[in-house]
């Protein structure tokens, strides 16, 4: 409807001011209607992860870049267009901690059209989000060329994003019992982060909240399975090493989890 509208404006009045300020007004008039429970800002968020979540949208670059690019103009008809950008960026950082973008690149020109149509200062913390990770992977490096240094070797693969406080959503986090295997793990990141001579006053707060771990688990000789899952399941399953049977009160209380967290990672 946007593009039949755009179009009209343009090539049967010539892009007349007129003409083009009446269409942006009828659109403001009924994109901004009360739809129930939702917000079309919500909905249109909700739809914008859905497009940029990985195989969620097959197109070559050039449609892609071109869908994506109608969103923010049905984006700029918004009035609570802070309300989408808040659930853009919660969606944005699932997509970015768990992996499941489709491409970096697409992520960055949709940031780039929201920053043209609302300002910098709206979207300086997601860039920010971006500039964690694409750091991050320098210092992951760095850790991995240092333990190879050291000869370290490790049953477990150990990936690490380190992130600042001030760009990212934030997590409900509890102080979790992880496994000695995770334990030892993170007291050597933490020595080698606090080494570094920029980090000298940076703390480093650890939060599980969005974490993944491929587990292998072996049911018996012949059943062995690889299970992708959250952190919190990760360490909800070790428990099952050590104990046959568990209620869920039990797995609350060795995990220090609350009832509903506890619910819905069993």
């Amino acid at each position: 409807m946007l593009d039949t509208h755009l179009h009209v404006v343009k090539y049967c009045f010539e892009s007349n001011p007129l003409f083009e300020m009446q269409r942006a007004s009828g659109f403001e008039s009924f994109v901004n209607f009360e739809l129930g429970q939702y917000t079309l800002s919500e909905m249109l968020s909700t739809y914008s992860d859905q497009i940029l979540r990985k195989n969620g949208f097959k197109a070559d670059q050039e449609e892609y870049e071109q869908h994506l690019d109608k969103i923010v103009k049905l984006f700029s008809h918004l009035s609570d267009k802070d309300i989408f950008i808040s659930s853009f960026k919660i969606f944005l950082a699932r997509r970015l901690l768990m992996e499941k973008s489709e491409n970096i690149d697409y992520e960055k020109f949709m940031i780039t059209k929201l920053k043209i149509n609302c300002g910098r200062q709206v979207t300086d913390s997601i860039e920010g989000m971006i500039n964690d990770l694409e750091t991050g992977k320098g210092l992951a490096n760095e850790y991995k060329q240092d333990r190879q240094a050291k000869e370290m070797t490790r049953r477990v693969d150990f990936d690490i994003k380190v992130l600042t406080t001030c760009h990212w959503p934030t997590y409900k986090s509890f102080e979790l019992k992880v496994p000695i295997e995770i334990n030892n793990c993170i007291d050597d990141f933490s020595a080698f982060y606090s080494k570094r001579p920029q980090n000298n006053h940076k703390k480093l707060d650890w939060n599980f909240s969005m974490g993944t771990a491929l587990v292998g688990a072996k049911i018996s000789e012949t059943q062995k399975y690889d299970l992708l899952v959250s952190t919190y399941q990760m360490c909800i399953l070790y428990l099952f090493n050590y104990d046959k049977q568990l209620t869920l009160a039990e797995i609350a209380d060795h995990m220090g989890f609350d009832e509903e967290t506890c619910k819905k990672n069993v």
